[in-house]
């Protein structure tokens, strides 16, 4: 898809902050944070919504998820934080490509920098 957003980081025609990456999903920093760490975990290859994702692309997100995830609680310590997945436009998925959002929350909210974003993905990858 050349108009989706997330098919053009896919293929590195748009930069995001990688924080993981394998030969079927990549994991990269919310360009619009809801807090310090919010992530997405989307599929290499387009699908719309969890209606049109095959089943062995399905089971590599949520793979994905799980190991992203993991990364932000060791290096992040959030006090708990949020999955979640959005289908269709009412409610609430604003790009048509499936993807899930991992959305640390802190009991003192951490200031959201987008210049300390390279920092974070630092400390996630260590």
């Amino acid at each position: 898809m050349d108009r989706c957003v997330f098919c053009q980081i896919t293929k590195g025609k748009i930069p995001a902050q990688i924080i993981y990456q394998d030969d079927k999903t990549i994991a990269f920093l919310d360009n619009q944070p809801k807090s310090a760490g919010h992530t997405l975990v989307i599929p290499k290859s387009h699908f719309a919504t969890i209606f049109d994702t095959p089943d062995d692309w399905l089971c590599a997100l949520a793979s994905t998820v799980q190991i992203v995830a993991k990364l932000i609680n060791k290096a992040l310590s959030p006090d708990g934080l949020n999955i979640c997945q959005n289908n269709g436009a009412i409610a609430g998925q604003t790009i048509d490509h499936i993807h899930f959002h991992i959305i640390p929350h802190y009991q003192k909210h951490p200031p959201i920098n987008k210049k300390d974003f390279l920092a974070l993905v630092k400390k996630i990858n260590q």
